[in-house]
């Protein structure tokens, strides 16, 4: 029975959401071999929707080519961290101020749910959730697209630094983080730009400074 592209096209999405989601969860470590024959028994797929979602991930940057061999989910560098967090202090301040701008009351009252919902949150996947919820939050309260595409990217690589160590995890809901989050949605209701940009600033530099340390323990 042939297979046509409709249904091919959902197993690829099949394969590359879990493959997407196991290497941000870090269930897939970095530098992991990812073998076709191997994942089509895994998925209980032809290898073709399995080098459909590779190429993706390929695309994407989460894993990369090893001719002749296969593929390898991409290795965590401190360039890579230092990369991402130096974009992230680029955009981010940038963007709050934008969202000062344009944001209402009940927009920022949303933002505060977000920030109450990771407090609350009972497990780190949760948390996680919600703090990518409430940066991405601010870039669409920007109504910068092409921005909120690029922070959610950064975002993504935060995530599996997070899932790769603990301890880190464990962070997005320590009292500073939580702290940040509501200091920073009070400059936005008081239209404290300079405040605004300053936190961010400062969130970003810290963040940073946690992934670096953390990188060590991997």
């Amino acid at each position: 029975m042939s297979i046509d592209n409709g249904e091919r096209r959902s197993l690829t999405e099949r394969v590359y959401e879990t493959l997407r989601s196991e290497i941000l969860t870090a269930r897939r470590r970095p530098e992991t071999l990812l073998l076709e024959h191997e994942l089509a028994t895994e998925f209980g797929v032809s290898k073709t929707p399995i080098r459909e979602a590779l190429r993706l991930l390929v695309h994407e940057g989460w894993v990369t080519v090893l001719p002749r061999k296969g593929y390898l989910v991409r290795p965590l560098r401190f360039e890579d961290v230092r990369e991402i967090f130096a974009l992230r202090r680029m955009i981010e301040p940038t963007l709050v101020v934008e969202a000062i701008k344009r944001s209402t009351p009940a927009q920022l009252d949303e933002l505060e749910r977000i920030v109450d919902a990771q407090q609350a949150a009972e497990d780190i996947d949760a948390a996680l959730d919600q703090a990518t919820a409430f940066h991405v939050g601010i870039a669409k309260l920007a109504n910068n697209k092409r921005a909120e595409r690029v922070l959610l990217g950064l975002v993504d690589e935060a995530r599996r630094m997070n899932h790769l160590t603990p301890a880190l995890g464990r962070r997005v809901q320590e009292d500073a983080e939580i702290k940040d989050h509501r200091e920073l949605v009070q400059a936005m209701r008081a239209q404290d730009i300079e405040l605004a940009h300053e936190i961010m600033e400062r969130h970003s530099r810290e963040s940073l400074r946690q992934k670096l340390e953390g990188l060590t323990q991997i």
